[in-house]
């Protein structure tokens, strides 16, 4: 066989699936290159022996999953990296600008490893689905305060029909003295 002939699984599989690996590769490697040139402020402590710089953490802990429509879409393993891209967020968007200015990459979405949420989905069908979890919630409570409150009324309206005779009557002949009394007033 001829070095022609040879391929790598991955070249086989791009084939296959039409993904860009040279191109995947680069945001990748750009990913990495911008995030460990992160350099922290001065009052966190990057100057022991011992401690890794911030950037070097985040690239670390973090990796690129999607790109779609300009939307970076990146995994990390935990919700404080997350709170760290978004204050470098703004440095990490211009830099991947200078790397790869084809991309148009404007924005970086986030998400913890282990979860389903990928950028295939439009905007509007997630605010679709949103709005309709929430309109279901809403029914449910809506339907469980009226049962309380229907259940309520029925509870007041066995009490009074409950009562002994001879109390009832002490309530009509109360009633009939209140009635009386403020009509000779």
């Amino acid at each position: 066989m001829n070095d022609s002939q040879i391929i790598s699984c991955s070249q086989l599989m791009g084939k296959y699936k039409n993904i860009d690996f040279e191109k995947t590769d680069k945001v990748t490697t750009s990913w990495k290159k911008v995030v460990s040139s992160i350099h922290s402020n001065r009052y966190e402590s990057e100057d022991s022996e011992r401690r890794m710089p911030i950037g070097e953490r985040l690239a670390s802990n973090t990796r690129v999953v999607d790109l779609k429509n300009g939307v970076l879409l990146v995994e990390t393993d935990h919700s404080g990296w997350i709170q760290y891209l978004k204050f470098y967020q703004k440095y990490i968007l211009n830099g991947l600008k200078m790397y790869l200015p084809d991309l148009k990459i404007s924005t970086l979405a986030f998400r913890i490893a282990g979860t389903n949420v990928s950028l295939k989905d439009s905007y509007e069908d997630q605010l679709k689905n949103e709005k309709k979890k929430l309109e279901e919630k809403f029914n449910r409570q809506e339907e469980e305060i009226n049962n309380y409150y229907a259940g309520k009324s029925q509870k007041t309206e066995r009490k009074s029909s409950e009562l002994p005779p001879e109390i009832l009557a002490k309530f009509e002949s109360i009633k009939e003295s209140m009635l009386t009394n403020s009509e000779n007033k």
